[in-house]
């Protein structure tokens, strides 16, 4: 990739459109610019995009100030994707009957059509005889992304947001937190930080402090780097999860809380150790 080229982590969320680029550089990565943008009430309820007329309108005041050069990544929201393991089909199928029975077993977990999912799918490191799904509803993705391309956007990737924290994982030691969280208003992100990394979400509804998400996710306070996209104390035990710390260089002005790009930086790092 040229140098010139800047990597852009875009995640949008109820209330604000929030992006991060970052260039790679001899020393590390460096911060090149940030942007936080409110969306009108009722754009997204409950990660489903409402109004497709207000997000085109952030998303070209957006546009106007990118560079001609850089590579988009976005996220899409965790709540709307699904996870399911899949038995790893016998290796005498090709392609695309491989493909077809993949999402035809996954289809049927999740009593939908074939037609009605966008899906991917990796390898379960410990389970070799298994096949680990990610699906979305079709319609929710050709929303976001025919928003996207309207205005000239066109993501390299587009993935579940809490996917992305996994890239913050080597800011700590080989013996540092097992999991990341990361809090939003109305929900939890985590993942594991390992090498065949777990992630998902969890509705702040129920689960309310972080206390009681390690409870419900079988780990202690300890074994935790957290982060909020609002400013609030540490929760006793956690370590602080500062994504800022992945780049080597930092370009005034910053923002007041850097809890809110957690997610925007670990997309624009792609999971590359600076």
């Amino acid at each position: 990739m040229a140098f010139q080229t800047w990597q852009i982590g875009l995640e949008i969320q109820r209330q604000t459109l929030r992006a991060v680029a970052v260039q790679r550089q001899r020393q590390g990565w460096q911060l090149r610019q940030w942007w936080l943008l409110p969306l009108p009430e009722n754009t997204f309820h409950e990660g489903v995009l409402q109004s497709t007329r207000q997000l085109m309108t952030v998303l070209a005041q957006w546009r106007r100030q990118l560079p001609l050069r850089y590579e988009l990544r976005v996220a899409f929201p965790t709540r709307r994707t699904l996870q399911r393991a899949v038995p790893v089909p016998d290796n005498r199928l090709r392609e695309p009957a491989r493909e077809n029975y993949l999402i035809g077993a996954t289809a049927r977990q999740l009593q939908m059509q074939p037609s009605q999912l966008s899906w991917d799918y990796t390898a379960v490191l410990q389970q070799s005889a298994q096949l680990l799904v990610t699906a979305a509803r079709q319609s929710e993705v050709d929303g976001l992304l025919g928003c996207l391309a309207k205005q000239r956007l066109f993501p390299a990737t587009l993935t579940p947001g809490a996917s992305a924290l996994p890239a913050l994982g080597h800011l700590f030691t080989a013996d540092g937190p097992v999991l990341l969280a990361h809090r939003e208003c109305d929900h939890w992100l985590w993942a594991t930080s390992g090498e065949e990394a777990n992630w998902g979400w969890v509705d702040s509804a129920q689960t309310q402090t972080l206390a009681e998400l390690c409870l419900q996710l079988s780990v202690s306070p300890r074994q935790v780097a957290f982060s909020s996209a609002e400013p609030e104390p540490l929760p006793a035990g956690a370590k602080l999860l500062d994504a800022l710390r992945a780049l080597a260089r930092l370009q005034p002005p910053l923002p007041k809380h850097s809890g809110i790009f957690t997610v925007a930086i670990a997309l624009a790092i792609g999971g590359t150790n600076g």
